[in-house]
């Protein structure tokens, strides 16, 4: 976001200098609205801006810690509905909670919540046995509560994650407006206004003249990121202290505790995503085209190395 933060100080700057000047704008009601207009936007883009300092790596904190527990609940569940199939003499059912069994530690989160609402449906179409069994009320109800609980983590993510890249596209879009009127109306008013108002017109030009080599009048920043996990190909559990690389840039980050990796604020164009992980054979690295104002997301499987390796 540091593009972004840029723009506005640079905005905001602009603002205080027509604000100590505001008696130039006394008695054109055209100019006035075009300079309230200009505040009005740069306002709504500080405060949009204010919605992307959360780093997204926090969203997934707390449906981290409920997927551990669903995880190890699912496999309890299970167990029991195996438990269930053979001795209702259930084929299909004891195939399905077989197949369930492989799946619990590698699979998704939307997998593991279908897998876990699909075994409810199970054990319940056998209640009668299932108490026989050992199993009862509270345990089925508790398992509900979690489940519903993780359901609703893994939406408020998604949620997030939907809100900040739609702020993100609003505040590229409010700071190419502010360019906008910054060019095409602010400038010529103030250099038409300069004899008279020269204090103005100095200190207006001076911000206005801060910008990159290069750069064209009324360009916004078109950045992208690219977010992942590394997992163990096997087991499915994250993979923590893991680097992936940026090759061309030779950028880097480690993942997380729970095998997470962001990179944001990069320019589009070709990427090639490098893993390396202690104990882990080297993945094939990934090669992929980035777009402007691109989300990707890439997870990594690894592998573990043969004993001895």
């Amino acid at each position: 976001m540091k593009r972004e933060i840029a723009f506005i100080q640079k905005f905001n700057a602009i603002k205080r200098v027509l604000e100590n000047h505001s008696s130039t704008f006394d008695g054109k009601p055209n100019a006035i609205a075009f300079r309230d207009r200009f505040n009005s936007k740069s306002l709504e883009l500080s405060n949009r801006l204010n919605n992307l300092v959360r780093p997204v790596s926090s969203f997934y904190t707390e449906r981290k810690s409920q997927r551990e527990n669903l995880q190890n609940q699912l496999q309890r569940m299970t167990d029991f509905g195996i438990m269930l199939a053979k001795g209702t003499q259930n084929s299909a059912m004891l195939a399905t909670f077989t197949r369930y069994r492989k799946m619990i530690n590698t699979t998704s989160a939307s997998m593991m919540l279908q897998v876990a609402h699909d075994e409810l449906i199970l054990i319940n179409s056998q209640m009668a046995a299932a108490q026989a069994l050992g199993i009862d009320s509270s345990f089925i109800d508790g398992f509900e509560e979690m489940l519903a609980g993780y359901q609703q983590a893994f939406n408020t993510v998604q949620n997030h994650l939907d809100v900040r890249r739609a702020e993100r596209d609003a505040v590229n879009t409010l700071i190419k407006e502010c360019n906008v009127i910054l060019r095409f109306e602010l400038d010529q008013f103030v250099r038409f206004n300069a004899p008279e108002n020269q204090v103005l017109a100095k200190n207006y030009q001076r911000l206005r003249r801060v910008k990159r080599a290069g750069s064209k009048s009324g360009s916004i920043p078109e950045t992208s990121d690219i977010t992942g996990t590394v997992s163990d190909a096997t087991t499915g559990l994250p993979v923590g202290g893991a680097l992936v690389k940026i090759i061309e840039q030779g950028w880097s980050v480690t993942t997380d505790a729970d095998g997470d990796f962001l990179f944001d604020e990069l320019p589009a164009g070709h990427i090639t995503l490098s893993c390396h992980a202690p104990g882990y054979e080297v993945p094939e690295i990934a090669s992929f085209e980035l777009g402007l104002n691109d989300h990707v997301v890439w997870n990594f499987l690894l592998r573990k190395l043969a004993s001895g390796n």
